[in-house]
């Protein structure tokens, strides 16, 4: 069967079967590990408060996001909302294209490995922290398909003017989110190792495609830059100091060489919480022995062309050796660091899906007596447990994060009710009453009941228990969007907390906490 260059997805009018397995792979496991958080509307943390908002924009550097809700205004006609099922599943078409494009790209022969492929980008636990943060869920994963489509366009056999488009729908990714610049850095390494083991041109066509390469990834941020300052200029606005965004252009180069080399050391043994929360559980034995499998798979790829290929072999060195850095570059762009910011980790196994679809191909068509057919179905079966196994853990994982905050969630508005009928049951008590919660955000009360069992999971958006799910900083918009109070909130403590009256009240739950003090109801906590 003649092999398929990138772009023939479009041109023959019919999508590979890898494509179609990468793009269902993610809807079918997507839907198993992530559709507790579409059927269900969770809301805690910024999700409560930005139920119909968007989030910061401009200021955080996301000009094109602050466009995307300006669109979203003028296509609808009225605002933005937090809609899990619409939400939910538009992100998960977008993790499936961009899981077909990189399939394609990377031309995985491999229909078991390329579905498997886009289940693991589906069922990452990246994915299901950023359900938490519905509200900005399908922006971000639009950014994840423009940024796969960028790296499609760029790094495929396409015309100048098609890596212009891709130049600037990487920028545009960029200015939606800034995370996902790891994820076009690996591809773009992932390709060139695709290219070397493929049987790339000669050595100086192969040096002049890495410098077109880099040439359009400075583009990428170039666009990326100008929209940011345009943007800021436009507006009157200046960078937040948020995640030290305001910051990286002012940081010693000392700085950004120290969190380099933390970086690659922590490809190889995650300690930092919001990368160990990426392989919970034992997921982290089978990507330590992922990270074995590739290094023995490379490096037989590496040796296999003889002494005409040397230089190939020489030049997959580095590339492997700046794989690690580009999967982390997230941790060298930010000092810190949260869930949401590393889904580049997930293409650690987009590399061992083209190690091991490669390592099988070669295998099987191998010059020996009789072949290496079944050697190379071997290889093909043992990666396909392997990743079938891990995204069966990463599926349980996340709906144990899910079934956590279904019981928070509940508990949290269990407690809240009886907080606004204890406000309205006290002697003096008017509809129009104005309320002050004094330390509202430090409620302390000895019989919440908080689920041990479910303490260990930390993700980013599930780490909290119940007492800081009560003690939430958006605790008064889920007082009133969750338990329907709408009374008048003051949220100043002075004077009222040194009223003597006041210092004389006890602290809820107990009674007398709650009393109509000089024509206010005050709320000790």
């Amino acid at each position: 069967m003649e092999r398929r260059e990138t772009g023939d997805l479009i041109r023959a009018g019919a999508l590979s079967p890898s494509v179609r397995a990468a793009f269902f792979g993610a809807l079918l496991i997507g839907l198993v590990s992530q559709g507790m958080g579409m059927f269900n509307k969770f809301s805690w943390h910024d999700d409560i408060f930005s139920l119909f908002m968007t989030g910061d924009t401009i200021t955080s550097g996301r000009w094109m996001l602050f466009v995307l809700a300006k669109a979203e205004i003028l296509i609808f006609g009225d605002g933005h909302f937090s809609l899990p099922l619409l939400n939910g599943l538009f992100s998960l078409l977008c993790i499936g294209a961009s899981a077909g494009l990189i399939a394609d790209l990377l031309k995985i022969r491999s229909r078991a490995l390329s579905a498997l492929l886009g289940g693991t980008m589906a069922a990452f636990p990246v994915i299901t922290s950023l359900f938490s943060f519905m509200f900005t869920a399908p922006y971000y994963m639009l950014s994840l398909l423009l940024m796969a489509l960028a790296g499609w366009l760029i790094l495929g056999d396409h015309s100048w003017k098609a890596r212009a488009f891709g130049v600037l729908l990487g920028g545009c990714s960029v200015g939606i989110y800034q995370a996902f610049l790891p994820l076009i850095l690996s591809l773009t390494l992932l390709y060139d190792l695709k290219s070397l083991m493929d049987g790339a041109e000669s050595p100086a066509a192969f040096f002049r495609h890495l410098l077109l390469q880099a040439l359009c990834l400075a583009g990428i941020m170039a666009v990326y830059l100008a929209g940011s300052r345009i943007f800021l200029a436009a507006y009157g606005l200046e960078l937040s100091p948020y995640m030290g965004i305001s910051q990286s252009d002012s940081l010693p180069l000392e700085t950004y060489l120290a969190r380099a080399g933390s970086a690659w050391l922590e490809f190889f043994r995650p300690t930092r919480y919001v990368q160990w929360d990426m392989y919970p559980q034992h997921v982290h034995y089978l990507y330590l022995l992922m990270l074995v499998l590739d290094g023995v798979m490379a490096l037989r790829l590496a040796l296999l062309p003889g002494r005409k290929g040397l230089w190939k072999a020489a030049a997959v060195i580095p590339l492997l050796l700046l794989f690690p850095l580009a999967c982390n570059f997230i941790f060298v762009l930010s000092g810190e660091v949260h869930g949401l910011m590393v889904y580049g980790q997930v293409m650690q196994t987009a590399l061992f899906v083209l190690l091991a679809d490669r390592t099988a191909s070669s295998l099987a068509a191998a010059r020996l007596p009789g072949g290496l057919p079944r050697a190379g179905r071997a290889v093909s079966l043992l990666a396909a447990l392997i990743l079938g196994l891990g995204c069966a853990m990463y599926a349980r994982y996340d709906n144990q994060c899910y079934l956590k905050t279904a019981f928070q969630q509940q508990q949290a508005i269990a407690w809240n009710t009886e907080l606004v009928a204890r406000i309205k049951s006290a002697p003096g008590f008017r509809e129009d009453q104005l309320v002050v919660m004094l330390n509202r955000d430090r409620a302390a009360d000895g019989t919440l009941y908080n689920i041990g069992e479910l303490d260990f999971l930390k993700l980013t958006g599930y780490d909290a228990n119940l007492q800081e799910y009560v003690n939430n900083w958006a605790w008064d918009a889920f007082l009133q969007r969750w338990c329907g109070f709408g009374s008048w909130l003051i949220y100043e403590t002075k004077p009222y907390e040194d009223w003597p009256e006041v210092q004389a009240m006890p602290s809820y739950p107990e009674d007398g906490s709650i009393q109509v003090v000089r024509d206010l109801l005050i709320v000790k906590f």
